[in-house]
């Protein structure tokens, strides 16, 4: 249940600069007409590259200031190909931004080709820029931190002795085989869910020769979907989170001491698997109706085929699985819930 991460540097300096600055153009260049595909494309590539240069001007100064105190991180993924990446942070950053400005571009075409927006107005331009904006900041800071903690550069002073804080290990963001394999079993289930919702609620058509016909989700029916989804999803999620750490805890043995405190955002919540798994399935039904709708109005996409909402409800679900994970995880750890998962002796 370890997730290890980038803690040493505070991204979120470079993030919100970025975000701010996006922000900002978007206002100056987009104003009030929104923005028309040709344009969101090459406000993607300069996007890309403004982003590059603040997050690696960001990120190289830090790092030059943690190795020279001697605070480099440890339990580094060393990757052969990082260290044959310049490690001039000019050259470096020609290189990101070419290849995130093409991958930038690329993705974008690819979505709004995907869902037909051949233009968006201001307000919808705006929350799409600023969401991928975002990630893609994240992403590159990773990137270039990454690059940095690579025994190439960070040298022999690439380690914590004793009279430092511990550091958590660096993550390895380079995408994995898995990773695409997990993108595919999701779209794939998302669209034989879609035909299964449509079997339950009568919009799947079978046709006298065994063929189904699946019509197009419109933003009228996507608050049921939405409905559907989230109890599937609450499911799934409650029961996986809740499965994999209360075995941790049986096969650690862990013991919790009296006088440890509990997060109050997190222990009120049912510490019995039936009662959390209820709660969080009608929290997610609710979101999940109205944030689908609310998705779909802003970006002004009144019907998806069976194809587009397989891959609109897959990130989605992405997006909302994390922070969802991530409290169910807070609150399988909390003081209370161990004592409670050690008692009961069993891992369901």
């Amino acid at each position: 249940m370890q997730k290890v991460s980038l803690p040493y540097i505070d991204n979120a300096k470079a993030v919100l600069l970025t975000v701010a600055i996006n922000v900002g153009v978007v206002f100056a260049f987009f104003w009030p007409d929104g923005a028309r595909f040709y344009d969101a494309l090459w406000d993607s590539l300069i996007c890309a590259g403004t982003t590059v240069l603040i997050n690696l001007w960001i990120v190289y100064a830090c790092m030059r200031k943690m190795r020279a105190g001697g605070q480099m991180p440890s339990q580094v993924p060393v990757s052969r190909f990082m260290q044959r990446l310049p490690r001039n942070p000019f050259a470096l950053g020609i290189i990101y931004a070419v290849v995130f400005g093409a991958l930038t571009v690329g993705i974008n075409a690819a979505i709004l080709w995907f869902f037909d927006m051949r233009s968006m107005a201001f307000v919808p331009w705006m929350v799409y820029k600023l969401a991928y904006t975002t990630i893609l900041s994240v992403k590159i800071t990773e990137y270039c931190i990454f690059r940095y903690v690579q025994p190439d550069w960070a040298g022999a002073e690439c380690t914590d002795n004793e009279t430092q804080t511990p550091r958590k290990p660096v993550k390895d963001p380079l995408p994995k085989i898995g990773v695409f394999k997990a993108m595919y079993g999701s779209v794939t289930g998302n669209i034989a869910l879609s035909m299964i919702i449509g079997l339950a609620l009568g919009g799947v058509v079978i046709a006298p020769d065994g063929s189904a016909v699946v019509p197009p989700t419109t933003v009228d029916g996507i608050p049921i979907t939405g409905l559907i989804f989230g109890l599937i999803l609450g499911i799934l999620l409650t029961g996986g989170v809740v499965k994999g750490v209360n075995a941790s805890i049986l096969a650690s043995g862990a013991t919790i001491p009296e006088e440890m405190i509990s997060d109050r955002r997190f222990a009120w919540m049912p510490k019995r698997k039936g009662p959390l798994t209820v709660f969080v399935c009608i929290f997610m039904m609710i979101f999940s109706a109205i944030a689908l709708w609310c998705l779909m109005t802003l970006l002004e996409i009144p019907v998806m085929n069976a194809y587009q909402f397989a891959v609109f409800i897959t990130a989605y679900a992405s997006v909302v699985g994390k922070p969802l994970s991530y409290v169910l995880v807070r609150r399988c750890t909390q003081p209370d819930y161990v004592r409670f998962s050690l008692s009961t002796k069993s891992p369901s």
